[in-house]
């Protein structure tokens, strides 16, 4: 059942990626497409946790120390209080199963892999199409579909490893230390 599953994702990845090129052919070259394809791109990688869950362990997920201080330089406590006016975290939040108790930080913390796993990903296809689209020639395309990459997963990869260092820390005080007598 999970083969079958996950051998669905790539024909969804090609329906998303032809309705990218279709609209295109119809003239849409600007943030609207890009916009678009990023959120079809985001429904598809909902799928693809779903049908095939990563182990979301080793090196990768581990944030280094020089990351957060950069990260911060870069705007990610911004881009954070921006997503909370939105109203943003709050949907995601409740989603996710985090009621705001030390109880449930276990499953953030799993949870900011996730995130931090299908935003990598969808970086990465971010950046093939934004490697097409400008050797074809559409360089106003290429440039929407890398500011919205950026911000659409850029940004949230950032934010997931910074509040995962945050989480982590909350774990390990709230985790009950052996008696040292």
């Amino acid at each position: 059942m999970l083969r079958a599953r996950a051998l669905g994702a790539l024909p969804l990845l090609l329906t998303v990626l032809a309705l990218g090129a279709w609209v295109q052919g119809l003239g849409g070259h600007g943030l609207l497409l890009a916009v678009g394809l990023q959120v079809l791109l985001m429904w598809w990688a909902l799928y693809v946790l779903w049908a095939w869950p990563p182990p979301l362990r080793g090196a990768w997920f581990r944030v280094k120390a020089w990351e957060v201080p950069l990260y911060r330089r870069l705007g990610v406590y911004p881009y954070m209080a921006l997503l909370r006016a939105l109203g943003w975290e709050r949907l995601r939040r409740q989603a996710q199963g985090f009621d705001g108790t030390r109880l449930t930080l276990g499953r953030y913390e799993r949870f900011t892999r996730e995130a931090e796993f299908s935003h990598a990903l969808l970086g990465l296809v971010t950046l093939g199409l934004v490697g097409v689209t400008a050797l074809r020639g559409q360089g106003d395309t290429a440039a929407w579909l890398l500011l919205t990459g950026v911000v659409c997963h850029g940004y949230p990869v950032m934010l997931q490893r910074t509040l995962r260092v945050r989480l982590e820390r909350l774990m390990r005080r709230s985790t009950p230390q052996a008696d040292p007598r």
